[in-house]
């Protein structure tokens, strides 16, 4: 039987705790003697982020890093998404529009400490735990951010590896206040916010709510140049699988079919027949490639991230709530709830997914559908090119021909997609929806005269109830329903008996074959040609072979897709209780104090997928009620090996009906965790203070790990201190980890020119927990400066981190696909069998690669058409690539941080200049292991772009520099951002393809292969109109810089950089 209430029972556990305390609180305060100095101080709450134990944050044995609501006001006010990328000791951060790394991410903020990963990260609200999506933090309620650059597993519990953000809220605000801020940048209607605060209370008792609204508007990729790059420049957001496609003529089908595709779709008349010819490719903005699809097969390949915006229309709602009480002179309580909402209506992706499955019977993303000859599309087409090429296509083939199927297809591509951007975009929207609450009540003080002896020990008891409830569709086209339209059989209110059971698909000769007889019934053909679309509309091009009158039917159009929506609900709900005080034990420096206690919590995942086509019910690409004949009988599709001879294109993974993603049958998952902790501080001299914490976490599955740490502080003299720590820290695998758990995905492949492909994780059975050791070791100087009435304060550590076991990929699919496609097309290996190149060589990244046939992992790859040719297959041939999830390679991390603070008196204002940098000196992984194969050997990532379908960016150093000066009412602040650039560890590419109007083809690029350091300028302006007006005025990257270049499809690195450029802010703040 679970230990805890879920759900709803749980809040309204919270709730009425919170209710009935403070009812107390005023029955009590009746009785209580006039004492407000005592009140004030007893409810004064210290948060001291990494122990249990009161220390000054900065200058403390723990590296902690303070922000005060001051301080970031002083700089504009940024936004969370801002704040995060700005800290120096951030890794890549999400938060930008950046459908590649996950639509689902867009306006959500989670800390990346040291670059280890937000699963690294653990944060905090008033010292308890909170979602790691940063959306519900109050901004208006806070007082001050610390950052604790240390591991904490040892004080929080696992997953506080790479460090601790702690947001921390005001106490007793009273009055009210509103704020309000507008920031204007180019090619946008701007972003802006707005704030409310309030406030009731006296000594004993204070109440305070907030509310704020957050919006985003969109800036398209192509108001900024180095956005929509030309192909020779950046060709990463390019793909020659398109809708103008080389299509391949067939005869009669076969009476009985098997699994290849003349098997099923009946012998070639012709070579392929294409949909296009180099102009009318250029036309639409496409590149012509001569060996585009496969060798000697070209393509028209397209730019896809005009369909995509750089900033996507985001709206972020938050309330709080908080309540702090003086129950006795014993007792405090604190009540605090939060909430937060993320949405995006319209995260624009492509105008459709490329096929790398479909319902042919053969696997891979060749010949997938055929279009029959009953289709008057493809009659105006075979007869259009019959007349234009009678050498390549004779009129016998025509005669012959009863239909085509395309080589490699997309449903939508230079055309865009006109049917689901709503008169926002061309591309496919995915929906967002995030919603974050939090519930936490507690009590705290001194057991009291009832305790005897143990009165002056301090108690701290709370309940938080965390719950993420996240929505979020991705559509993609249903393959099968694509088949029918081809057929004539399309639209959602087509539904006629199927004649033919031998043969997947609508067979039916009752009703006639013409288009107006198929619309008669509600059903419709499909135009798969380029006569069907008038233009590229988001860059107005003309399409030479659009023929009016041919435009396929929104109605038609939308029944192709699924939403794919799930909505997913993590929640925890976490018992905490800790004792502490003093033990008598004298030491020269003092008694030695202590804290102890345990946690206990509760973690649920669960998802909710209600389309059928989704969820798994429909596991193969057809729907039980179409059959085919194979093994003698006619037979459903059933998730089958190749080489048992029921099958008929249903692999055992069960990929489902569509043609780019996978299904996602719903988990449920959940983790039980009880903890006990203890931590001592120890003044063995005056000097001298040591700290010592230790800690038992026992998960449930019988997983369980013991951390310690250490830490202490030498005040050597005078200005001069010394502190260090060293400890180990854990985290467990997560409860929606599921063992033998199948995930269909889609990755770029760098080897296959930057193609999105298939990739597919298998979760391992044997996962262990994640450990790792961390230690640092700082200097501290504060003293006078140059004169009495400065001060300097220099703050420098070093840290090291070393992580064993972490959880991920054990290889990614890129770096097996780098070691399989090793030769180059004149079949010399440019590659050892681990990927790393060959002294002397150059990657050939364009897809033309050759396969090595004899690898040890090629039985991981699946190839269009079939098996692996050496010296013939190359990676465009690619299709997709399995690789399991588990305990992977670890990651080692050290450098320094540099905190510096001088301020000084100056003419009739104070003048601050301040420094805070990061340099790293190392980050490397271990080697990478599959299957018993060093797929890579151990990886230098520090300096380098890390590139992994996005970027995992690791420059060696960041540092942010300011220069303040306050006068009176009046703020200036100057500030300055720096950041190494990085090394694409890719190196530079030579696209496929000719220059446009030319048979040239195109030479080297080395976009983004060094990306240039950032060093970009703010000034703010703050000027205190009264003591309750405040007036701001901000110009952001004042010279106006680029993004540092980066060869991924937006042409700079979300995670890292900014598309903004220049803007300029203005802010109002008034007090009631």
């Amino acid at each position: 039987m679970k230990f805890m209430l879920r759900g709803a029972s749980s809040a309204a556990i919270l709730v009425g705790l919170a209710g009935a305390l403070p009812a107390f609180a005023q029955v009590q305060t009746v009785t209580q003697p006039p004492a407000e100095a005592e009140a004030d101080s007893s409810r004064d709450r210290v948060v001291v982020t990494g122990s249990f134990i009161q220390g000054t944050p900065e200058d403390a044995a723990l590296p902690v890093e303070v922000f005060s609501q001051e301080e970031l006001e002083e700089q504009g006010a940024p936004t969370a998404l801002e704040f995060a990328k700005s800290l120096t000791i951030s890794g890549p951060t999400t938060g930008e529009a950046y459908y590649f790394s996950g639509a689902q991410l867009t306006g959500s903020v989670q800390y990346n400490l040291r670059g280890l990963g937000s699963d690294k990260t653990l944060v905090l609200l008033n010292g308890r735990r909170m979602s790691q999506n940063t959306s519900n933090i109050p901004s208006a309620a806070l007082a001050r951010t610390e950052i604790l650059k240390d591991g904490a597993a040892v004080i929080y519990g696992a997953d506080a590896t790479g460090g601790v953000v702690n947001f921390i809220t005001r106490d007793d605000f009273v009055g009210l206040e509103v704020g309000a801020q507008y920031k204007a940048i180019a090619g946008s209607d701007g972003d802006y916010n707005f704030t409310i605060l309030g406030g009731i209370g006296d000594d004993n008792v204070n109440f305070m709510w907030s509310a704020e609204y957050e919006h985003r508007s969109r800036l398209e990729s192509e108001e900024r140049d180095w956005a929509a790059g030309a192909y020779g420049v950046n060709p990463a957001p390019w793909s020659p699988l398109t809708n103008v496609a080389s299509w391949l003529p067939r005869g009669t089908l076969p009476v009985t079919p098997d699994n290849t595709a003349n098997g099923e779709f009946g012998l070639p008349t012709a070579g392929l027949i294409r949909d296009f010819t180099n102009s009318s490719c250029e036309a639409v903005g496409g590149v012509f490639n001569p060996n585009g699809v496969a060798t000697g097969v070209p393509s028209c390949s397209y730019n896809y991230i005009s369909y995509y915006n750089l900033v996507e229309e985001n709206d972020i709602y938050r309330a709080f709530a908080q309540l702090n009480a003086t129950i006795n002179e014993n007792m405090e309580f604190h009540f605090d709830a939060s909430y937060g909402q993320v949405r995006s209506p319209q995260v624009f992706g492509s105008p459709a997914q490329p096929v790398i499955r479909g319902p042919g019977r053969s696997t891979g993303a060749t010949y997938q559908f055929y279009a029959p000859a009953t289709n008057p599309y493809v009659t105006q087409f075979l007869d259009a090119y019959a007349a234009a090429n009678p050498l390549l296509y004779s009129a016998a083939a025509r005669a012959g021909t009863q239909g085509v199927t395309p080589l490699t297809y997309r449903a939508f591509a230079h055309g865009g997609n006109p049917f689901f951007g709503a008169g926002n975009g061309y591309g496919v929207p995915s929906k967002i929806d995030n919603q974050i609450w939090r519930v936490s009540a507690g009590i705290n003080g001194n057991l009291g005269d009832w305790a005897g002896m143990a009165s002056d020990v301090g108690y701290d008891f709370a309940v938080t109830y965390n719950q993420s409830i996240s929505y979020a569709d991705s559509p993609d086209m249903i393959g099968y329903r694509f088949q029918e339209a081809l057929a004539g059989f399309g639209g959602p209110n087509c539904s006629v008996a199927d004649q033919n059971p031998n043969q997947f698909g609508t067979q039916n000769s009752t009703i006639g074959a013409s288009a107006a007889a198929r619309a008669a019934v509600g059903c419709y053909y499909w135009n798969p040609f380029a006569s069907s679309f008038a233009s590229q509309p988001e860059l107005g091009l003309a399409n030479p072979r659009y023929v009016a009158g041919n435009e396929n039917r929104a109605d038609v159009a939308r029944w192709l897709f699924d939403d794919r929506a799930t909505e997913t609900i993590n929640s925890s709900l976490t018992a905490d209780l800790v004792f502490n005080g003093r033990s008598g034990i004298q030491l020269p420096g003092g008694e030695i104090g202590w804290a102890a206690g345990g946690q206990v919590r509760q973690i649920e995942f669960r998802e909710v997928v209600n389309s059928p086509i989704y969820n798994g019910n429909l596991q193969c690409d057809w729907p039980t009620r179409f059959t085919t004949t194979q093994a003698g009988t006619t037979q459903s599709q059933i998730p089958l090996p190749t080489n048992d001879p029921r099958f008929t294109g249903c692999t055992p993974d069960a990929p489902g009906p569509f043609v780019f993603f996978g299904t996602n049958v719903p988990d449920y998952a959940d983790q039980q965790q009880y903890s006990l902790f203890g931590e001592l501080q120890i003044p063995v001299l005056d000097n001298f203070n040591l700290q010592a914490a230790v800690r038992r976490e026992e998960f449930s599955a019988g997983i369980g790990a013991t951390v310690y740490k250490v830490s202490g502080k030498w005040d050597v003299w005078g200005p001069l201190s010394v502190r260090g720590s060293y400890g180990t820290n854990y985290q467990a695998p997560p409860a929606g980890l599921i063992p033998g758990n199948i995930n269909n995905g889609v990755l770029s492949y760098t080897r296959a020119a930057a193609s999105w492909l298939g990739a597919q994780t298998v979760t391992r059975s044997d996962i262990v927990p994640e450990t790792a050791t961390a230690w640092n070791v700082g200097v501290i100087w504060q003293s006078e400066g140059f004169a009495p009435d400065h001060d300097l304060s220099i703050i420098v550590d070093y840290f090291n981190i070393e992580t064993e076991d972490e959880l991920g990929n054990l290889a990614s699919t890129g770096q097996i696909a780098d070691g399989v496609f090793r030769f180059n097309s004149g079949g010399v290996a440019f590659a050892n069998q681990d990927g790393t190149l060959i002294t002397g060589q150059t990657a050939v990244n364009n897809g033309t690669a050759l396969a090595d046939c004899s690898h040890p992992l090629i039985g991981r790859v699946t190839f269009n058409g079939g098996a692996c040719v050496q010296g013939v297959t190359n990676a465009l041939q690619l299709n997709s690539i399995r690789t399991d999830f588990g305990n992977g390679p670890g990651q080692s991390t050290a450098g320094f941080d540099v905190n510096m603070t001088y301020t000084l008196p100056l003419g009739p204002g104070n003048l601050s200049l301040n420094a805070t940098a990061t340099k790293v000196e190392i980050d490397k992984n271990t080697a990478t292991v599959l299957d018993g194969f060093q797929v890579a050997p151990a990886d230098n990532r520090l300096g380098f772009l890390n590139y992994a379908t996005v970027g995992f960016a690791s420059p060696k150093l960041r540092a942010n520099f300011s220069i303040n000066y306050s006068l009176e009412q009046h703020n200036f602040r100057l500030g300055a951002q720096y950041v190494t650039g990085v090394t694409d560890e890719r190196g530079p590419v030579t696209p496929g393809g000719f220059l446009p109007g030319t048979t040239t083809p195109y030479g080297l690029t080395t976009y983004g292969v060094e990306s240039g350091d950032w060093l970009a300028y703010d000034f703010t302006y703050l000027f205190r109109v009264t003591e309750d007006l405040r007036l701001t005025a901000s110009i952001n990257n004042i010279t106006d810089e680029d993004p540092p270049a980066s060869r991924q499809e937006l042409g700079y690195d979300p995670r890292m950089g900014s598309p903004l450029g220049r803007t300029f802010e203005i802010g109002v703040k008034k007090t009631f």
